[in-house]
């Protein structure tokens, strides 16, 4: 569940960047957007990373 909330709190943080590309294409994105996506990201990344490991000591 944890890690379902964490994926999509992903998807909100990369919509939230690619609407503030649309609306304001000159400015650059907040340091705290790309920080908390990033951050994001890598949580994901790593959850994933154990689920794999996880299943290959299954099989």
């Amino acid at each position: 569940m944890i890690i379902f909330l964490t994926g999509l709190a992903t998807v909100a943080a990369l919509v939230s960047c690619d609407v503030l590309r649309v609306l304001k294409p000159d400015n650059a994105l907040p340091r705290a957007v790309v920080i908390i996506t990033a951050a994001l990201l890598a949580i994901v990344g790593v959850a994933a990373v154990v689920q794999l490991v996880h299943l290959a000591q299954l099989a």
